[in-house]
């Protein structure tokens, strides 16, 4: 059975136009293909109209059933691309943070830097003589200068450098060589006070 047929009517119109036929219910259910309700011409009206209202609850199931299981797979779809953009929504902020983190480490450096310059600048011999003369005082004599005896590895350290984890090489050095002295020293009081 032809879904559309078309027919030209040339002498009730003037403009031609195409007749569009469009079939019942009970015949869009009765040509549907289903190989468990086959319609037999000699049923009464009763039986073709339970029949017809059990191929319509067959095709609402079906129907329901497809919308269902569409709506699942949109949910699935949308709980998949959530899980795929949260890790990477807490990436980017925890990168974002670590940037300012960093940023703030390196203003904090410089100010560290600026403050040793200052106070490099406060101690230095030259400057100070030249305020005291400004201010009034004299060099003192001979027997006013006191001389301190400095051990040969003493010195001046200007600049300090830190690795990433702000922890001086130097100062870690120190730190080692004074906790070894220390226990090697409290070793030897030990010995001495047990004897």
């Amino acid at each position: 059975m032809p879904v559309a047929e078309g027919t030209r009517d040339r002498k009730t119109s003037r403009k031609d136009y195409t007749q569009v036929y469009e079939p019942s219910l009970e015949e869009i259910i009765f040509t549907y293909p289903d190989s468990h309700f086959e319609v037999d011409d000699g049923l009464s009206e009763k039986e073709k109209d339970a029949l017809v209202r059990k191929k319509v609850r067959k095709l609402t199931r079906r129907r329901s059933f497809e919308l269902l299981v569409c709506i699942g797979l949109i949910v699935m779809v949308g709980c998949f691309v959530i899980l795929l953009i949260y890790p990477q929504m807490q990436l980017s902020e925890i990168s974002r943070d670590n940037s300012d983190l960093k940023d703030e480490i390196s203003v904090l450096k410089k100010q560290i830097l600026d403050s040793e310059e200052d106070m490099n600048g406060i101690t230095d011999i030259d400057s100070v003589r030249a305020q005291a003369l400004a201010l009034g005082m004299q060099d003192p004599n001979s027997n006013q200068v006191v001389y301190i005896p400095v051990p040969a590895d003493d010195k001046l350290v200007t600049v300090v450098s830190y690795d990433a984890y702000g922890v001086s090489a130097d100062a870690y050095r120190n730190a080692v060589d004074n906790l070894s002295e220390y226990y090697m020293n409290k070793d030897t009081e030990e010995i001495d006070e047990a004897e």
